[in-house]
């Protein structure tokens, strides 16, 4: 259903049901004999209010900050995973109304004792959505930002009421419970410049004779895409230096935001490494074997 057909039928379908259930003599005292019907013309009554509310909220924050129909970002998922959670909470509680026969009304004061228990029980879960919905609101990341949790990298493609979905270099979509999430170092690459990339890898020192010279074979293997790299951002930097290897970091700055490039030039990246690696390695088993047939 469209967003301006919900506008519309959600409010005339809670205008109508409220009339029969309140305002209608005959239609009120045929659902006030059977509690079924009164716990599920409730539930009703409550699944519009909340669904009309948050569209109307994800209208008004669209409007406001001028976001065209059909996309969605953190604070559409964070409305939607809040009316989500109330309106499954209704449910469990008409569902208990309507096998136990208990009026609703009866039955939510109640269930505040057993409330606690369940929170202590699904405490777990709780923090995830708790997580979930600071995530949405905040502006930590976004849909679409490409981002790294703890050693994930990869784009963001929902944030939902327990889960955070993340699209990898892989194009594998891995699921992070939001409690992770939130507990862990986030790096945030899109807010900085877009086009700005990086390649971390590691090599060992054995391969290396100096660092300009794997800079510039990775350089030379990236010519095919010079007309998307702005010249002179090449960089090969050193992060960490261990015993045997080393942590090195590739960086170049794109001339446009373009994800499928970006995914290209990182797989050509990482293949020229390994080529390069592969190179040393014979040359080193070449020099071993030589060696080897000189002592014989």
């Amino acid at each position: 259903m469209s967003r301006k057909w919900k506008f519309v039928v959600y409010p005339i379908l809670l205008i109508g049901i409220i009339y029969l259930k309140f305002f209608n003599e005959t239609t009120a005292s045929f659902i006030y004999k059977y509690n079924e019907l009164q716990s599920f013309i409730a539930f009703l009554i409550f699944y519009l209010s909340v669904v009309f509310v948050a569209n109307l909220a994800k209208f008004i924050y669209s409007r406001k900050n001028k976001i065209s129909a059909g996309k969605k970002n953190n604070v559409h998922f964070g409305i939607e995973n809040i009316a989500n959670f109330t309106v499954g909470i209704a449910v469990i509680i008409m569902l208990i109304s309507f096998f136990s026969g208990v009026n609703p009304k009866d039955l939510i004061t109640s269930l505040t004792i057993v409330a606690a228990a369940i929170a202590i029980l699904t405490k777990e879960y709780i923090v995830d959505f708790i997580s979930g919905i600071y995530l949405s609101f905040s502006n930590t990341f976004e849909i679409g930002d490409y981002v790294k949790i703890d050693q994930l990298k990869g784009k963001v493609v929902e944030i939902s009421m327990l889960k955070v979905k993340v699209l990898n270099d892989d194009d594998d979509i891995v699921i992070i419970p939001n409690t992770k999430v939130h507990y862990n170092e986030i790096i945030n690459y899109t807010k900085r410049d877009a086009r700005f990339m990086t390649v971390d890898f590691q090599i060992a020192l054995k391969y290396i004779d100096t660092l300009e010279q794997l800079e510039k074979e990775i350089i030379s293997s990236l010519k095919s895409f010079s007309q998307y790299i702005e010249p002179r951002t090449y960089n090969l930097k050193v992060v960490e230096m261990k015993v045997d290897y080393l942590d090195l970091k590739f960086q170049y700055t794109l001339k446009l935001v373009d994800m499928d490039m970006q995914r290209k030039i990182r797989k050509k990246t990482i293949r020229e490494v390994f080529n390069f690696i592969s190179s040393k390695k014979e040359i080193t088993t070449e020099k071993q074997s030589s060696k080897n047939n000189n002592v014989v």
